[in-house]
């Protein structure tokens, strides 16, 4: 996909057998990105500036700005493509078959290290063939030290941070007796991410494919973590936020009823008014006199 939206810009380079990389720094492009990826390809983007957006089929979407990575591995889920500019960063081409000897080389210099590639597939593909690495501890230290290198090395660095990146998704998780209610450290840290994020915007449509695939995870994962951190499903959760933001605004604000609902995600006062009465046992407008 992004090998041929660069395939005439940037600098290319043949890192090892099956792999090749591409340092790239554009202002603008005319025409989208296409949706092509050969069987048994992978893109790694480290991204230095601008953003990627993916769209899905079923409309929600994957966005990746500077300083994450953007994992392809299929794009048969996809709807859409687009970046915005600026956009500058290094691209890490894989070949699977191409680079297979090449990624054994590795590995034995490396004492024999062993990678998963099995889970790293299905890592891959309850994230839809699509997924982002980052904000997080390991995506800062490598772009810290990308950004310090000279040009002519940051291609084989990202190669190489590709390959840690890889056995970092495909080893073995211990068990996570020290996280609550037994939820592993990145599934506790990915939803507390999500669930700033939908406080965030709790006037946008927010839905479970969409939440899921920002969080990285599946949608029968983000439902049971999110149930067993917040007590709660995803929809009574955010039904109970919305409301308890709306009875704030009524309190603090001079919104019309309308005008809150809308700043809570709700698209009719009626329908607001119904889910207020329900929790707070008497309507907006009476609400807002009482208090």
């Amino acid at each position: 996909m992004l090998a041929e939206f660069l395939a005439d810009h940037g600098s290319w380079a043949q890192a090892m057998p099956g792999t090749r990389t591409c340092l790239f720094s554009l202002e603008s492009r005319p025409f989208p990105i296409p949706l092509q990826l050969e069987p048994l390809h992978f893109e790694a983007l480290f991204c230095l500036a601008g953003a990627v957006t993916l769209t899905w089929k079923n409309g929600s979407a994957l966005t990746v700005g500077a300083r994450q990575v953007l994992l392809l591995t299929d794009l048969s889920d996809l709807a859409g493509a687009r970046a915005d500019f600026p956009l500058a960063g290094v691209l890490v081409e894989v070949d699977a078959r191409g680079a297979r000897e090449s990624l054994k080389t590795v590995c034995s210099l490396l004492g024999g290290l062993t990678l998963d590639t099995g889970r790293v597939r299905r890592w891959m593909a309850d994230r839809g063939g699509c997924a982002a690495e980052g904000p997080s501890h390991w995506s800062r230290a490598a772009f810290a030290d990308l950004e310090r290198l000279p040009q002519g090395e940051r291609g084989r660095w990202c190669v190489w941070k590709s390959v840690e990146l890889l056995y970092l998704l495909s080893a073995p998780e211990e068990p996570a007796a020290d996280t609550p209610l037994g939820l592993r450290r990145e599934v506790v840290r990915a939803l507390a991410e999500t669930r700033r994020y939908m406080e965030e915007h709790l006037d946008e449509p927010l839905t479970i494919p969409a939440l899921s695939r920002r969080a990285g995870l599946s949608a029968t994962t983000f439902k049971e973590g999110f149930r067993r951190q917040c007590g709660l499903p995803v929809h009574a959760w955010l039904r109970q936020r919305r409301l308890e933001r709306a009875a704030k605004l009524l309190q603090s604000s001079s919104l019309s009823v309308l005008g809150v609902a809308q700043a809570v995600g709700y698209g009719s006062a009626s329908q607001f008014t119904a889910a207020f009465r329900r929790q707070y046992g008497m309507t907006p407008a009476d609400y807002r006199k009482n208090v």
